[in-house]
This record gives C-alpha cells, sequence and structure tokens, in this order.
C-alpha cells in the first residue's frame, strides 16, 4: 500500500470519528437544554406558588412569566460571556500573530 492511500485512510477514519463525535455533542446539547427547560418550568412553578397569593394574578400566568424568565435570563448571559471569551481568544491569537510575524 502506497503512503498516500494510507494517509487518506487514516483521514477518512479520523473524518468519520469526528463526524461520530460532533453528533454525540449535538445530542448531549439537545438534553441539556430540555434539562435547563424542565428546570426552569419546575422553578418557575415553584416561585409562582410562593408569590401568586399575594399578586392579583392566577397561578397560571405568573408561572408561564416566571418559567420564561428563569430560561432566557441565564440563557440570553450565557450567550453573552461565550461571545465575549470568543472576541477575547481572537483578540488574543491576533496579537499573537502580530508579535510573531510583525518581528521578522
Amino acid at each position: 500500500m502506497s503512503e498516500r492511500a494510507r494517509i487518506e485512510r487514516e483521514a477518512q477514519a479520523a473524518h468519520e470519528v469526528a463526524v461520530r463525535a460532533i453528533r454525540r455533542l449535538d445530542i448531549l446539547e439537545w438534553v441539556i437544554l430540555a434539562g435547563a427547560m424542565l428546570l426552569a418550568i419546575g422553578g418557575g412553578a415553584a416561585v409562582a406558588w410562593l408569590i401568586a397569593p399575594t399578586l392579583a394574578f392566577g397561578f397560571r400566568p405568573i408561572w408561564t412569566v416566571m418559567s420564561v424568565l428563569l430560561f432566557v435570563v441565564p440563557g440570553v448571559i450565557a450567550i453573552r460571556r461565550m461571545r465575549k471569551d470568543e472576541r477575547e481568544a481572537r483578540a488574543k491569537t491576533q496579537r499573537k500573530l502580530e508579535n510573531e510575524y510583525g518581528r521578522r
């Protein structure tokens, strides 16, 4: 077997492993998202149960609003944090490249 054929076979195997890993991570992402949604629904019910007697609204509207807030607010915070981390990593890489290639 030639060197090129061996390299192509190894590249194909690596590609298959990467595709399988990506698929598993996608499934894990959906499982985590579903778990977060269930926790938000449960937390919204608990908060609504606690504050519904003091407000003029019924249990269900408060439950709905609180569940959405408990799901959306942490999600927005997490997305902003991820974007900030990505910008910082990109800037760090850019500075490193400029320092490395700027000297030559």
